[in-house]
């Protein structure tokens, strides 16, 4: 039992704190767990379980996340999401076989700047609030639309996600017993 115990907390944690972002948009925007728990799943978990928590948890729940910040329940929302998720997990597999906290911060620093470029990139391509042009792009990356407001909080709060996140993530891999390596599976003592 106690194997599945970091699993746990961590689907927990995701659950919570994607609940919490989307009952309170404007008090946590994006201020969400998935990417550093896909970035850290991938460096220390094995196996299946390292995609496999991450994505059971967004699938559970993202149509509760989507209803309560009416957003249809599926949509262009979720191939910006795939594409943050998708860079995430290549820039953690750069990082998977020979990491340091240093290299982790910096893999989940990268990550959110990439979440956060490929989201805005798909929503200056399909949403018609953008105009097609230069400044469309540049308001899609920071300013926002002008109904909107900014999109740079999300930066800012993905930011601080992905870094207390992942090193939430690290505390709690070295609370583990001593005789377990980095990569080895959780043993029921």
């Amino acid at each position: 039992m106690q194997r599945w115990l970091p699993t746990a907390l961590l689907v927990l944690l995701l659950v919570g704190f994607r609940i919490l972002g989307a009952a309170m948009p404007e008090t946590l925007p994006n201020f969400q767990p998935l990417p550093a728990i896909l970035l850290c799943g991938i460096v220390f978990l094995n196996g299946s379980q390292k995609w496999l928590v991450p994505l059971a948890a967004w699938l559970v729940t993202d149509p509760l996340t989507s209803l309560l910040q009416n957003h249809a329940v599926t949509g262009w929302h979720h191939l910006e999401i795939g594409l943050g998720l998708g860079a995430t997990a290549l820039i953690a597999r750069q990082v998977r076989n020979s990491y340091s906290l240093g290299k982790l911060l910096g893999a989940a620093a990268l990550s959110a700047f990439a979440f956060y470029f490929l989201c805005n990139l798909v929503s200056f391509v399909v949403d018609p609030l953008y105009a097609k042009n230069l400044t469309g792009f540049l308001q899609a990356q920071w300013t926002g639309p002008v109904t909107n407001g900014p999109t740079w909080p999300f930066l800012r709060n993905l930011l601080a996600a992905n870094l207390l996140f992942t090193s939430l993530f690290v505390l709690a891999r070295k609370a583990l017993p001593a005789g377990q390596s980095v990569h080895s599976p959780i043993v029921a003592r």
